[in-house]
C-alpha cells in the first residue's frame, strides 16, 4: 500500500463483503493514524472511534520532510540495515519484559528482520506521508461527526504526552473520553491482553 486511498478503499471492500454499514473503529498505534483518517473521510460508516496508544492526526505539513526522509532511508540503505533500523525506531516504544513479553518482542523482531519486505516498510511511511500532503485528517469534518471519542492511554507509553488532550479537543471540537490504561505501556494488547480487553468491554457494553 503506497497511499492513503488504497488503504480507504481496501477497507470500504472488507465493510461491503461482510455487509457492514457502521463499526465500532479501534486503531492501535499507528493504526490509530489511519482510523482518524477513516473516519475524517467516511464519517457516516463509523459510530465510535476507540485510539489506543496513538496520537492526534493532526500532522502540518512539516512533517511530510520527516516522512520522506525515512523514506529515502529505506530506499538507500542495504535490506538488512533497513529493518534494524525499523526495529530499533519500534523498540524504543516497545517495553522490555520477561516470559510471554519477552516472546512477543521476539516475535515481532522475527517479523520484521525476516519477513518484512523493503516495500512494506515503505509503505508504513508513505500511507502517513499521503495523508498528510492530501489533508484528509480535516478537522472540519470531525467536528460535525457525532459519534462517540475515546482515547485510551498510558502513563508510560512515550508516543503519548499531556499536551494530546487540548490537541484532540482542537481536532474534534470536543474532549475525548479518557481511558487510563496504567503502566501497560504502548502494547498493552500484546502484553497484558486480559486487563486490556477489559478496558475495552467498557467501551462497547456502556
Amino acid at each position: 500500500v503506497k497511499n492513503v486511498d488504497t488503504f480507504l478503499g481496501a477497507f470500504d471492500a472488507i465493510l461491503d463483503r461482510e455487509q457492514i454499514e457502521r463499526v465500532i473503529l479501534v486503531g492501535q498505534s499507528y493504526g490509530s493514524l489511519l482510523a482518524q483518517a477513516y473516519l475524517s473521510e467516511r464519517p457516516g460508516r463509523v459510530d465510535t472511534l476507540v485510539i489506543s496508544s496513538g496520537g492526534p492526526a493532526d500532522y502540518k505539513p512539516a512533517w511530510l520532510v520527516v516522512d520522506y526522509l525515512a523514506i529515502g532511508l529505506v530506499r538507500l540503505l542495504p535490506d538488512r540495515s533497513a529493518r534494524r533500523l525499523f526495529l530499533n525506531m519500534l523498540q524504543k516504544v516497545l517495553p522490555s519484559g520477561t516470559g510471554e513479553q519477552a516472546d512477543w518482542l521476539e516475535a515481532i523482531r522475527y517479523i520484521l528482520m525476516e519477513e518484512l519486505t523493503r516495500a512494506d516498510l515503505i509503505s508504513h511511511f508513505a500511507v502517513v506521508a499521503d495523508m498528510i500532503r492530501k489533508r484528509i485528517v480535516r478537522p472540519e469534518v470531525l467536528r460535525q461527526w457525532q459519534g462517540r471519542l475515546f482515547v485510551l492511554s498510558a502513563a508510560n507509553d512515550p508516543t503519548q504526552d499531556a499536551g494530546d488532550s487540548a490537541r484532540y479537543e482542537r481536532l474534534f471540537g470536543r474532549p475525548a473520553v479518557q481511558i487510563d490504561l496504567g503502566d501497560m505501556g504502548h502494547a498493552g494488547l500484546l502484553y497484558d491482553p486480559d486487563s486490556y480487553l477489559i478496558k475495552l468491554e467498557h467501551i462497547f457494553t456502556d
